[in-house]
């Protein structure tokens, strides 16, 4: 019976755990992804000046000197990539002589509408997901007169009175397995999921992991990988560093969102 319980919650959890993760990211989109704190913080300025001088496709002059430029960039990819790549072979920049020059190449173009793409499906991956944790939700914090099953002990039919009823065993089985594991233990798996991913990003690294991810999602004929000099797309985002204090700061939010949504189911089924 712990097993049940136990593969239940680690389903709950799960479910949770995505579902925070999308309301993470909308929330992250919605601010542009924190990018102007990561364009201080990872020195993205550094980098842009660095490399932009040494562009191959003929766009050294792309504004180096122009932060908010750069932020409104990195907007329009975002933009561009959640409307099912609409748009992408269209951004642009105005360079110093005044001509508008495009900002991503052929080959940046079908790599940002692969992400589209990989979007869409995750998108109706987390509805499907939340028709789970909406089901799940609706086991964990159902009433107390729906996890039990009452039959009555005695019955006077003549005065239509009922005795005071009883659980029966079906009901106390139910009761058992969809009550949510004490606040000890939930923090014990949420440790051990700290250790795992520590262990594994220390073996591997978040780089490799990142590359290897690309060689499995995306298709194997289309380039996923832009040196930095080939690429202001690249450039602009200093890839794959922000991308790894995105994914860290999109999985802060959601622990917290999980966490605290796991508190009120909890005092709810408690109360």
């Amino acid at each position: 019976m712990k097993i049940i319980k136990q593969l239940l919650w680690l389903l709950f959890a799960l479910s949770l755990l995505t579902f925070s993760l999308g309301v993470s990211w909308q929330l992250s989109k919605s601010v542009n992804f924190f990018y102007g704190f990561w364009y201080q913080n990872l020195q993205i300025d550094a980098t842009i000046k660095k490399n932009v001088v040494k562009n191959t496709y003929g766009k050294r002059d792309f504004p180096v000197e122009n932060a908010r430029l750069h932020q409104e960039k990195f907007s329009d990819i975002v933009q561009a990539i959640h409307r099912q790549g609409e748009g992408l072979d269209r951004i642009s920049y105005l360079n110093s002589a005044g001509h508008i020059r495009r900002l991503l190449t052929d080959s940046e173009v079908v790599h940002l509408q692969d992400v589209a793409n990989l979007l869409d499906k995750v998108s109706q991956l987390w509805l499907s997901n939340l028709l789970l944790l909406l089901f799940l939700l609706a086991i964990y914090t159902r009433k107390q007169l729906l996890s039990y099953s009452y039959v009555n002990r005695k019955s006077d039919i003549s005065n239509t009175k009922l005795a005071k009823g009883e659980p029966s065993k079906f009901g106390l089985v139910i009761a058992l397995v969809t009550t949510l594991p004490t606040g000890k233990h939930k923090l014990i798996a949420v440790l051990l999921l700290c250790l795992v991913t520590v262990i594994v990003l220390s073996l591997w690294g978040f780089t490799s992991l990142f590359y290897y991810l690309h060689t499995v999602i995306f298709p194997a004929d289309h380039q996923w990988f832009f040196y930095y000099k080939d690429s202001l797309m690249a450039t602009i985002m200093k890839a794959p560093d922000i991308f790894s204090a995105i994914a860290g700061q999109l999985l802060i939010i959601a622990l917290l969102l999980a966490a605290g949504i796991d508190a009120i189911v909890t005092r709810f089924q408690r109360s």
